[in-house]
Order: C-alpha cells, then structure tokens, then sequence
C-alpha cells in the first residue's frame, strides 16, 4: 500500500525545524522584545479584512473554483491577502495559477488627477499617499517567506497591462480602490472572466474614503444589465453568467 500523502503544511518552511532554529528564534524575539523594535517581535493582525470577510473571501475562491481558469488579484500591496488564499489554494486546488497586478509604488498620477479634476476630491488628501512604501522586492520575499511558488507577477498600472491571449481566470478581487483603476480592473477581468467565474471588489461599503471602488462597480454592472451583491459589510460581488454576458 503506497504510503499516505503528508499534509500540506508540511511543504512550508518552519521556524523550529531544529533545536539550533528553535534558539535562533528566541534569541532574536527576546532582543527585539527588548529593543525599541519591540512591535516587530510581537503578533499584530495586518489583514484590512476582518475575519468574517476573510471568509467570505474563501468561501468565493472554493465557489469560482468549480470552473475553468486562474486567479487573479489587482492591487495586492504587500502580499497579506495573496499570501492567505495562496495558503488556502494549496489545499483546494494547488495545480491554478495566481495572477497579481499592482504598480508596487501606490496609486498611478492619472488616477489621482481623476478623483480630483473629474470626481471632486481634495488634492492634498493623504489618503492619496498611501501604500507608497512598498516594492515588488518586498512582495517576492513574502511569497518566498510561505513557500508559495504559483504566483505571476505583472508590475504596472492595471490599464497598461497585457496579457497573453490565451489566459482565463475563474476569480478576481479588485483591491484598488480609486475610481480609474478600479474600472479598467473590472474591464480587464470581466473580458478573460470564465462563464460561472465572478470578480469581487473591495471597498465598496457606503460613505468610504476609497468610494470609487464602489462607483466602479455600480456602473460596470448598470452598463451590463448585471446584478450585484454586498458581502460582509464591503465585497462588491460580480458573478458571470454561465451561458453568454
């Protein structure tokens, strides 16, 4: 009888594999516990969903999963959210591909001269200065960091990106919150988007700073004749129809 498959955390890198590791780790944590570095060395949640939309987020990906195609996330920071349904698809259907689509330098000039020339927003708006301190570098190595080795990297701006001909997905998130990017996120998925696939969009919850995402949404799927639905408080959900669209 061959022997049993070995459970698939076993595959990811693991901070006590040794004793000689185990000492390591806790010599480093009690310095930087002891040090003005003393945040770093303890837990601190970094996810910008709360547990119930992470959730809701897995429960999609095990939903579009059932049809043909890839995953594909635009606007993935650090690697937070890549690197958790990363860790789910492991489980589920390790063979798909993951497909992210950022500008690793924080929102693009065109789409902030949107908000403020075309949408009415304040040009000194901090929000617009956000998630600048970031890198592709950085993003790699926290791929690297949990063993995940089925991500592609596309670095640009979501409406300057090309993909090959060929390429499907079954699953899109849209985490870019301005207007511009949103919607050329939501035209570059939807046209590669499988039959039975669905695109789901962040920020889309009433009154937020990042209310394009929600305008986005709205008149993509007006123009479309499509329904949407909310999910835990802000997850914009688009869902293919299986026969046309």
């Amino acid at each position: 009888m061959p022997a049993a498959a070995s459970p698939a955390w076993l595959a990811y890198p693991m901070a006590t594999d040794s004793a000689f590791a185990t000492l390591l780790d806790r010599l480093a944590r009690t310095a930087l516990f002891y040090s003005p570095l003393r945040h770093f060395s303890l837990y601190r949640y970094r996810y910008a969903f709360s547990p119930t939309q992470l959730c809701a987020l897995v429960s999609l990906v095990d939903e579009a999963r059932r049809v043909p195609g890839d995953f594909a996330e635009v606007g993935c920071y650090r690697g937070y959210t890549t690197a958790f349904l990363n860790r789910h698809l492991d489980e589920v259907c390790p063979d798909r591909r993951y497909l992210v689509i950022d500008t690793f330098g924080g929102f693009t000039p065109a789409s902030v001269d949107t908000e403020v020339a075309t949408r009415g927003k304040c040009a000194d708006d901090r929000a617009f200065q956000k998630f600048t301190v970031n890198s592709r570098r950085v993003f790699e190595a926290t791929m690297r960091l949990n063993g995940i080795r089925r991500v592609d990297i596309l670095a640009g701006d979501v409406a300057a990106v090309a993909l090959p001909p060929a390429r499907r997905f079954c699953f899109g998130l849209v985490d870019v919150d301005l207007y511009a990017p949103s919607v050329a996120a939501l035209d570059l998925l939807w046209s590669r988007l499988s039959p039975g696939g669905l695109l789901v969009v962040d920020d889309c919850q009433v009154d937020h700073v990042y209310d394009g995402s929600r305008q986005a949404l709205e008149e993509f799927a007006r123009a479309r004749a499509l329904p949407f639905e909310i999910l835990a408080g802000k997850l914009g959900v688009l869902r293919k129809p299986a026969v046309g669209c």
